[in-house]
């Protein structure tokens, strides 16, 4: 065959197999609003760990923004249409080419994904960014793994060489203060009293995250004392991976006395969405020391509106006789609609304590994120014996 008839066939090949192509590759959507986008990550890219998400949601008039994900098939088309999870709960703070939120890919599956931004404006319509597809991949395929080079055995050893020092890396988990100056609190919200105030670039070691998905860091100061930074005033440096969830102290009563000089404060919106805890059910039944076992958690929207967002759950195992905590995680669920129930389920492993009673309580929207008429009925606690199982 002559060398023309070998490009004419390629040339075919090509020609024949682009509509195969053109079905699986991401279509680019209209451009992104200026004030309303995501920046990092883009399209086509692996995600892992406690991932920065960047971007800018500054509109005029705006009153939260939030960034969301659901899972993709194969074919790039969303597994449940309608169901979307949370990625970065929501903040009313504009933020203007920075981060808007850390995202622990490490509590979702690893797969094909779309992440949405949802910018909300007060007496307007909302802005959404759509990034599709991204993939998580916190547990790499064996053939992502780069094998050894072995000489061969014509290959002269090489003499030694001096070793050159390499600088040290501080991997130590730390975060540093990026605004003028940074609270540090008792707790994970800015409900909490303020312990200290520190200068910018400060930097503090890390010694958990907050349990209830707020996305706020348990911080160690100078002098040895504990405290709470929010991640919206804060850069992390070092690494993050293996970070300990921390359950924060209780939520402090809310203060009776007003401030006759404060100055007027925006309002949140009014929502007569009402999120109601439900059933709990133990997968197994009856739970075995270090086997994981399913908590499934029915959350339900009892109001006559939407919630405004998706949300999270947080779960607290203690040991009933003394209450110290033995176990933690948290789960997410979708926007619901009026009267929409959805089960969540969270994987949960328990070694400590067996024979013994423990009590789980689980809390819908722990941060207060999304607004509802009712706050009283968003939490429930559940009780079994932890059997001994394989345990020695």
């Amino acid at each position: 065959m002559s060398f023309r008839r070998v490009l004419i066939a390629l040339a075919l090949t090509f020609v024949l197999a682009l509509p195969a192509f053109a079905q699986t590759t991401p279509q680019t959507g209209a451009v992104a609003d200026p004030n309303a986008n995501v920046s990092w990550p883009p399209p086509v890219y692996v995600l892992r760990g406690q991932f920065e998400v960047r971007g800018t949601a500054n509109l005029p008039n705006m009153s939260n923004y939030f960034i969301e994900f659901r899972p993709l098939g194969s074919d790039l088309q969303p597994l449940t249409p309608d169901d979307w999870f949370p990625a970065i709960l929501p903040s009313a703070s504009a933020v203007v080419d920075g981060v808007l939120g850390v995202w622990d890919t490490r509590l979702t599956p690893d797969g094909l994904y779309e992440l949405r931004l949802t910018v909300n404006v007060t007496g307007g319509q909302a802005v959404q960014q759509s990034i599709t597809p991204i993939r998580l991949e916190n547990t790499p395929p064996p053939f992502a793994v780069t094998p050894t080079t072995v000489p061969t055995a014509t290959q002269p050893p090489a003499p030694p060489a001096t070793p050159t020092p390499e600088p040290t890396v501080n991997t130590t988990p730390r975060v540093r203060i990026t605004t003028p100056q940074g609270n540090v609190r008792e707790g994970d919200s800015t409900a909490y009293r303020i312990i200290v105030t520190l200068p910018n670039s400060t930097e503090l070691n890390i010694r958990g995250i907050s349990n209830r998905g707020s996305g706020w860091y348990y911080v160690m100061m100078q002098d040895g004392r504990l405290g709470w930074m929010s991640p919206d005033i804060v850069e992390t440096l070092g690494d993050l991976t293996g970070l300990p969830l921390v359950a924060p102290p209780p939520p402090p009563a809310p203060t009776a006395a007003p401030l006759p000089t404060a100055a007027p404060v925006t309002a949140a919106p009014a929502s007569n969405a009402n999120l109601v805890a439900g059933i709990v059910v133990l997968d197994p039944g009856s739970p075995s020391c270090a086997q994981t076992f399913t908590v499934g958690f029915d959350v339900a929207n009892l109001g006559s509106e939407n919630t405004i967002a998706s949300g999270t759950i947080s779960l607290v195992d203690v040991r009933a006789a003394d209450g110290s905590v033995q176990g933690t995680t948290t789960g997410g669920f979708p926007v619901l609609t009026p009267g929409q129930t959805f089960r969540v389920n969270m994987p949960l492993t328990i070694s400590t304590w067996y024979n013994e009673t423990h009590r789980i309580t689980l809390t819908i929207d722990p941060s207060n994120g999304i607004p509802e008429n009712n706050e009283g009925d968003n939490a429930r606690t559940h009780e079994y014996t932890l059997q001994k199982g394989s345990c020695p």
